[in-house]
């Protein structure tokens, strides 16, 4: 059976399954680790290994980047690695975001595919399958990896938050540049889909520059942004969406019933 959460599977590291006769798209964000500047200035920090920020203070700077910002957009690229088979993919397009709760996933490689979220319902519509699923999020709340970059979340409140270190020290490090600030966040309250996860921060500009999901099993779902852009004023139109004429419409809320 498909699972219930669209939700899920757009955090999810590995694909759902989907009943007979349905084709689901796998969860896909993943983006490149440049950054670009934002219309919004800004902030500044010392970004050399002798004047690093505390943790506290690394947190509180990303924090104000992210409530400072209207909407938000970037490139991604995402990598899905499923430990269980030993597989990994790849899948790349557009994000945009926008307050309060909106978002849309514009997947362009390896096939079209958009997950939109405006507030009230989660779509996922896969154009080449003529089929779109829906979900209501009325009394469901974006998870906080989703809500933080749309301006709803708080860090300090939803994780304990640490700073990552490399597991092997004599290796190169495996997310970010020594320059980049790499927290390790545990959620407060267990989530299904999310173990852990790593933000990938620019020292000067505060911008999350990949984030890395891993699941209970292991999974990992590591997306890289690049192109990054605030307050661009994007449409409020461009998050509202029906499905087009001779597209298949299946309610998550019905299925298995």
């Amino acid at each position: 059976m498909i699972t219930t959460s669209l939700l899920a599977a757009l955090l999810a590291a590995s694909p759902p399954v989907a009943p007979a006769g349905t084709t689901v798209a796998t969860p896909a964000t993943k983006s490149s680790s440049a950054s670009t500047s934002a219309s919004t200035k800004p902030a500044t920090a010392t970004a050399t290994s002798a004047a690093r920020l505390p943790l506290k203070d690394v947190v509180e700077r990303i924090q104000k980047r992210y409530d400072g910002a209207k909407d938000f957009r970037a490139r991604f690229t995402q990598t899905l690695t499923n430990t269980a088979f030993g597989r990994k993919s790849s899948s790349s397009g557009e994000v945009l975001l926008k307050k309060p709760g909106r978002m849309r996933w514009n997947y362009a490689q390896p096939e079209p595919k958009m997950y939109l979220a405006d507030g009230n319902t989660l779509w996922l519509y896969e154009p080449e399958d003529k089929q779109a699923f829906k979900q209501d999020l009325k009394s469901s709340q974006l998870p906080a990896a989703l809500a933080f970059l749309t301006g709803q979340g708080k860090l300090a409140a939803e994780f304990d938050i640490t700073s990552w270190k490399n597991p092997s020290p004599t290796m190169p490090a495996a997310y970010g540049t020594p320059r980049d600030y790499v927290l390790a966040l545990a959620p407060k309250a267990p989530q299904a889909q999310v173990k852990s996860i790593l933000f990938v921060v620019d020292a000067a500009t505060f911008d999350v520059r990949e984030t890395v999901i891993f699941d209970q099993q292991g999974n990992v779902n590591d997306l890289t942004f690049s192109e990054l852009r605030f307050n661009t004023a994007i449409a409020d139109a461009t998050f509202h969406w029906a499905p087009p004429a001779g597209v298949r419409l299946i309610d998550t809320a019905k299925l298995g019933k």
